[in-house]
C-alpha cells in the first residue's frame, strides 16, 4: 500500500484515508470483488480512481446519468488523470475520438451508461482493450428492492461472463441489508470483500416542519442560507441549495417564488427541453445561481461539494432516497441543513399514487416491488411523524446503532423542552377510546367519537354509548387526528393493517398508571392555533449546539481562517473556473480555500499538505492562489 499512500498525497492531495477506503482500495488492488457501502460524500470514487492510477491499467466505470460522468471527467482531467466517456451526448466525432483514445491506452478511466452496454460499440471496444475491473456506480440501481431500480443495470453481469478475469467494484450508499445481498448476487460477486460504513453524517441538521405556511418559511430558510447563517445553530458558512418537490409544476413555481424575493434560482426536470435542462445544471454547479428548485432527477451523482441545504417540498417515497438527496448537502464536511415539510396529505397522495399504479393480481414479481414501495412509504412517514431523534431512526433503518442518548444535530434533540406541552390528558382518552371500539376501529372514527359526532357509523355501531363519547371538546378534528399519529409514533398505539385500525399497545396502557406524553404543541386546538401563519417562526431549538455537533461527529466541522481572504479566494477560484470551462468545486473546494485562508502560505512549495491540493492542481493554480493571498496580506492583514 506503500504506492497507495503515495498516490493519494501526489495526485489527490490528501494526507490521509476517509474512513474505510483504505481498506476497499486496498482489496480492489488485489484483484478481489468487493462491495463498498460507504455515505454520500464518504469518499466512494476514490476507491477505484486511485487504484486505476497505481496500476496503470483500464477501468471500466458504468453510471447511471451523464451529468454525474461530466463532473467526474472534469475533475480527473484536473489532476492529470486520462479518463473518458462514451455515451449519447457524444457526436460521432467525439466518440471515435474517445474510443481511440481508449485503444492507445491514453485512458485509465472509462466512464459508460448501462443503456451503452446494450450496442455493439462498446462492447466491441471493450474485446480490443479489456478492462482489468468493471465498478458499477449507484450499484442499488440493479437490485429490485431499491429504491431506485432499473432494468438495464442487469446487462452488467453479461459483462462479467464477457470478461471473467476482470474484477468487480460494486458502491453505492444507500443499501439496506436486502439490498446488499441482491447487489452481491445479480453481479455474481465472487468472495467479495464486504465493507458498510457508518451511514451518520454529523455535519447534517435533520429538520421537519409541518407544511403550513410553507412558501414564507421557504423564503425565510433560503434568506438565512443566503446569508451564511443556519437558522438553528446560527454558524456562519454560505453555499447554495437545493428544493426538491414530487411535480414539475411546483419546481416551476417555488424557482420562480425564490427569484421573486431575490434569490437566484432555476428550474429542473423533465419536462424541460434537454439543453434547458443541462444549462440549468451548469449554472448551479458554477455557481452562478444560489438555488434549483427539481424534481429527484437532479442531483443524482453531482459531485458538488458546498451544497448548504437541502429542501424536501414534498414527502419523498423512501427513506433510502431522502438519505441520498440530503446527501447531496455537506459533501465538504462542513455545517448543512437538511428541511423536510411534512402534510399528512402527502402520504395520502402517494398512497394513492402506488394503488393506482399497477394490479397486484398479476405478475408477482411486480407484486412483490409494489408491495415493497408501500412499505417504503410507510417508513419514510414514521421518520417523518417520529418525536424521537431522526439520526438514530435515520441510522437504524440502515442496520446502524446509535449509542449516543442524543445527536445534538436534529430538531427533536435540539428542541427547547419548555417547548413541549403536556398532553397526557388527551392521549389517554384516544388510548381510551381505541380500547372501547375494542381496537377495531382507525383513527378518523375514533375522532368522531372524542368529538360527538352523529354519524350513521356511530349510531350504527351505538357508540353514542360509550364514556369516551363527547370528551374530546379541547381538539379540533385535525388535532386528535394528528394526535394519533404522534402516539402511534411514539408506539403507544399502533396501526392494524389492511385497515389501519387503532389498537392500544402495552406502553400506551401503561400511560394511565404512570409517565407522561409531552410533545410539540398540536396545531388545532379549540382554544386557536398552536402556530400563526402571519407571526415569524420562533426558533424552538436550544442556543450554541455547535459544539455538541462537533463533538458528536468526531471532527472539527469549520476549519478556521480570515472571512474576508476567504471570499477573496472564492472570487478568483470563481474567475479561474469560468475561464477554463470548469467547476468553481474542481478548482479547490471550499475546505481548501479555508485552509488556505488559516495557512496563508506565501510559495507554491507551501502548499504541500494542504487539503486536496496535489501535485497537478499545485502546478497549475497554485501560483495565482499563492499571489492573491500575498496582495491581501500587504492591503489587508
Amino acid at each position: 500500500m506503500g504506492k497507495a499512500d503515495e498516490t493519494l498525497r501526489r495526485v489527490f492531495g490528501f494526507e490521509s484515508w476517509r474512513p474505510g477506503q483504505r481498506e476497499i482500495v486496498e482489496a480492489v488492488l488485489s484483484g478481489r470483488d468487493a462491495l463498498a457501502i460507504l455515505p454520500t460524500g464518504g469518499g466512494k470514487s476514490l476507491c477505484y480512481q486511485l487504484p486505476a492510477v497505481v496500476l496503470d491499467s483500464l477501468v471500466l466505470v458504468v453510471s447511471p446519468l451523464i451529468a454525474l460522468m461530466k463532473d467526474q471527467l472534469d475533475a480527473l482531467e484536473a489532476l492529470g488523470v486520462g479518463a473518458a466517456v462514451l455515451n449519447s451526448s457524444l457526436d460521432p466525432d467525439e466518440y471515435r475520438s474517445a474510443a481511440d483514445r481508449v485503444r492507445s491506452g491514453q485512458v485509465r478511466i472509462l466512464y459508460a451508461a448501462p443503456e451503452a452496454l446494450a450496442t455493439g460499440r462498446l462492447p466491441a471496444l471493450l474485446a480490443e482493450r479489456p478492462p482489468i475491473r468493471i465498478v458499477v456506480d449507484e450499484a442499488h440501481c440493479i437490485s429490485q428492492w431499491g429504491h431506485d431500480f432499473r432494468p438495464e443495470y442487469r446487462r452488467i453481469a453479461e459483462l462479467r461472463v464477457r470478461f471473467p478475469a476482470a474484477s468487480c467494484l460494486a458502491v453505492t450508499a444507500t443499501a439496506t441489508d436486502r439490498v446488499r445481498d441482491d447487489i452481491a448476487g445479480s453481479l455474481a460477486l465472487r468472495d467479495p470483500f464486504v465493507f458498510v460504513s457508518s451511514f451518520d453524517r454529523p455535519a447534517l441538521l435533520l429538520r421537519v416542519e409541518p407544511k403550513t405556511d410553507t412558501k414564507r418559511r421557504l423564503i425565510g430558510f433560503a434568506r438565512n442560507h443566503a446569508r451564511g447563517k443556519t437558522a438553528a445553530t446560527g454558524e456562519e458558512i454560505k453555499g447554495s441549495g437545493i428544493v426538491y418537490c414530487l411535480s414539475r409544476k411546483s419546481a416551476e413555481e417555488i424557482a420562480e417564488l425564490l427569484s421573486a424575493h431575490g434569490i437566484r434560482a432555476l428550474p429542473y426536470h423533465a419536462g424541460l427541453p434537454q439543453e434547458e435542462r443541462k444549462a440549468n445544471q451548469e449554472a448551479f454547479i458554477r455557481d452562478d445561481v444560489d438555488a434549483i428548485a427539481a424534481t429527484v432527477a437532479f442531483g443524482m451523482g453531482i459531485d458538488k461539494p458546498d451544497v448548504r441545504w437541502i429542501v424536501h417540498w414534498d414527502l419523498p417515497k423512501d427513506l433510502e432516497g431522502y438519505y441520498q438527496e440530503i446527501g447531496r448537502a455537506g459533501r465538504d464536511g462542513l455545517p448543512a441543513e437538511c428541511l423536510l415539510f411534512y402534510g399528512r396529505g402527502d402520504l395520502i397522495k402517494l398512497r394513492r399514487f402506488l394503488d393506482l399504479d399497477g394490479d397486484d393480481s398479476g405478475d408477482s414479481t411486480e407484486g412483490d416491488s409494489k408491495w415493497a414501495a408501500r412499505e417504503r412509504l410507510d417508513i419514510m412517514a414514521a421518520y417523518a411523524e417520529t418525536e424521537q431523534c431522526r439520526r438514530r431512526f435515520l441510522l437504524s433503518h440502515f442496520g446502524e446503532h446509535y449509542l449516543r442518548p442524543s445527536c445534538d444535530c436534529c430538531d427533536n434533540c435540539l428542541r427547547d423542552p419548555e417547548d413541549l406541552v403536556d398532553l397526557t390528558v388527551p392521549a389517554q382518552k384516544l388510548i381510551s377510546c381505541a380500547i372501547r371500539l375494542g381496537n377495531r376501529f382507525g383513527a378518523s372514527h375514533a375522532t368522531d367519537v372524542l368529538l360527538g359526532s352523529n354519524s350513521e357509523k356511530i349510531e350504527r355501531y351505538g357508540h353514542g354509548a360509550l364514556s369516551v363519547y363527547g370528551i374530546g371538546s379541547e381538539l379540533n378534528r385535525a388535532g386528535w387526528m394528528e394526535l394519533s399519529r404522534r402516539l402511534v409514533a411514539s408506539g403507544h398505539l399502533e396501526t392494524v393493517p389492511p385497515y389501519e385500525v387503532l389498537k392500544a399497545t402495552a406502553k400506551g396502557r401503561a400511560l394511565f398508571t404512570a409517565g407522561t406524553f409531552r410533545t410539540r404543541p398540536i396545531e388545532g386546538s379549540r382554544g386557536g392555533s398552536s402556530f400563526s401563519p402571519g407571526a415569524p417562526v420562533k426558533s424552538p431549538y436550544r442556543k450554541n449546539p455547535s459544539a455538541d455537533r462537533s463533538r458528536a461527529a468526531g471532527t472539527i466541522l469549520t476549519v478556521p481562517g480570515d472571512d474576508e481572504l476567504f471570499e477573496r479566494l472564492r472570487t478568483l477560484r470563481k474567475t479561474i473556473a469560468d475561464k477554463t470551462g470548469v467547476p468553481p468545486y474542481v478548482v479547490f473546494p471550499d475546505r481548501t480555500l479555508r485552509e488556505l485562508s488559516r495557512r496563508k502560505p506565501r510559495s507554491v512549495e507551501d502548499l504541500e499538505g494542504v487539503f486536496g491540493v496535489g501535485a497537478h492542481k499545485a502546478e497549475r493554480y497554485g501560483s495565482a492562489f499563492v499571489r492573491e493571498i500575498s496582495e491581501w496580506s500587504e492591503t489587508g492583514e
